[in-house]
């Protein structure tokens, strides 16, 4: 059969892609390598603990936010269970130059006293921050269903001030300064280069509200799953696309597959990196121009990250996250640091059906370019490659039980990866953590391709995290079935 759509890809957004169309009437072939569709959302055990590799909490998934109505829209809200992340500290900072503990409540108002008791002459600065974190993420148009779609609201993220901007217009207090660019750690682009419009709408979803899926990633995998199965979506895992064949007149035909199997269709929507994707196409699909901007698209920095299983509970993980940083210029460098020396961010693993975490993941920003020399298929690295990595290993633990002593003495097992197994497993070329960096200066894809039949989603269109990649296949859809429609979809599950 023909379909109407392949869509190449089944993370989050290809899923939200095929559901969408799916939900519509079309016929949706959904094409995935691996061999689960959402692979990152599933993570993996170790010892009886879970960890998340694509999911830890999220803002925008209390009731009647953006997330949680972009889920019960997609049919899979009734089918997982969330819970409120603690309302007093749902991440805790800690800076040692200087010293300095800090709490993020839960609630705008809340974190707006907690910020001007710790800074009380940073308060006018405070208060405009915020201000205009709200301003930004009502005016984008799908996480305000009220707002104008426009093209002047798309180029927010590219031609709008940075982060940093903004907060050295506000403030010269760089502990402060540092403080609100902590959760770029959560999207894995410096102050100085993340558009704020991008910040607004990552770190306002947090200062709103803070919650988490029961089970974690694994959980909104699997009823993702259902609904495939329930609007009859042809599910094909472990089928490699390998191209889009496009018909004498240029227009997509169908998409090949590693075995030779032609998957025929009437549009193809590709969810893979942008630099992948001109593997895909026909050396002349598109113009030189644009083949050159897809390629030189920077990423965000990578990571090493540690697995951690604990031999006692860590209650002080349930509902709360911790950044580390050792001085208040981190955050200016992601990755610029040796392992163990710059910024760091743990997040809680559990026992199936434990309240309480029972481990830990460990997140230590670094560059692809610290492992490039060992480059190779997996599985199969060169001689030195396991001594960086037991090396970088030794130098994470030992900051995570110098910043948190309590963990000290706790940790039973530890397991890291590098960024050459982000690339691995992320599909990304130089093992960028959250993909293509959305950036001051960068354009990055939209939807429509000049190829007919051919659109783009994920991340890159978007942004980062689960909320960016459904929002990504949202507007997608927008592009093919109407802006208007989808918003008006949406309004009626409000």
């Amino acid at each position: 059969m023909t379909y109407d759509y392949a869509v190449i890809g089944a993370g989050v957004s290809g899923i939200t892609c095929a559901l969408t169309l799916a939900r519509s009437g079309h016929q949706v072939a959904l094409i995935e390598q691996a061999p689960r569709t959402a692979p990152l959302l599933r993570g993996f055990s170790r010892h009886g603990v879970h960890f998340d590799t694509g999911f830890h909490y999220t803002g925008g998934l209390g009731p009647g936010e953006p997330l949680e109505l972009f889920l019960r829209y997609l049919g899979v809200g009734d089918r997982i269970e969330t819970f409120c992340f603690d309302e007093r500290g749902f991440d805790l900072f800690r800076c040692d130059a200087p010293a300095f503990e800090f709490s993020f409540p839960i609630g705008f108002a809340n974190l707006r006293e907690q910020l001007a008791a710790t800074f009380p002459a940073e308060r006018q600065a405070i208060e405009s921050y915020l201000e205009q974190v709200a301003a930004a993420g009502q005016a984008m148009p799908y996480l305000n269903l009220e707002a104008e779609l426009s093209q002047e609201s798309l180029l927010q993220r590219v031609i709008g001030p940075s982060l940093r901007e903004v907060l050295d217009r506000l403030t010269g207090n760089e502990l402060l300064k540092s403080l609100l660019s902590v959760h770029s750690l959560l999207y894995g682009v410096s102050s100085r280069e993340v558009p704020f419009a991008l910040h607004a709408a990552i770190a306002g979803s947090y200062y709103q509200s803070v919650r988490g899926i029961r089970g974690g990633g694994l959980s909104l995998a699997r009823a993702f799953d259902a609904r495939l199965a329930e609007l009859g979506v042809t599910v094909l895992c472990s089928r490699q696309a390998t191209a889009i064949e496009l018909s004498p007149g240029g227009a997509v035909s169908g998409v090949r597959l590693a075995d030779g199997e032609l998957v025929p269709c009437a549009a193809a929507i590709a969810t893979v990196h942008p630099q992948l994707l001109l593997d895909l196409v026909p050396e002349g699909a598109f113009r030189p121009v644009y083949r050159k901007r897809l390629a030189s698209l920077e990423e965000t920095v990578s990571a090493v990250l540690c697995f951690a299983t604990c031999d006692a509970p860590i209650p002080g993980l349930s509902g709360s996250n911790r950044f580390y940083i050792p001085d208040t210029a981190a955050m200016d460098e992601l990755g610029g640091r040796a392992v163990g020396r710059g910024a760091l961010y743990l997040s809680a693993a559990y026992r199936d059906g434990d309240p309480v975490p029972a481990g830990f993941i460990g997140i230590c920003p670094a560059l692809y370019s610290d492992v490039a020399a060992w480059q190779s298929r997996r599985g199969e690295r060169p001689t030195g490659y396991a001594e960086y990595k037991e090396e970088a290993l030794e130098r994470l633990t030992a900051q995570i039980t110098r910043a948190y002593p309590e963990l000290s003495g706790h940790i039973r097992s530890i397991e890291a990866s590098t960024p050459l197994t982000v690339s691995d497993y992320c599909a990304t070329p130089l093992g960028g953590l959250y993909g293509v960096k959305h950036m001051v200066g960068q354009y990055n894809p939209q939807p429509a391709t000049r190829v007919p039949g051919l659109f783009l989603s994920g991340q890159a269109v978007a942004s980062p995290g689960v909320m960016g990649a459904v929002l990504a296949g949202l507007v997608t859809c927008g592009t093919l079935l109407g802006h208007d429609r989808i918003r008006k979809e949406l309004k009626g599950c409000c």
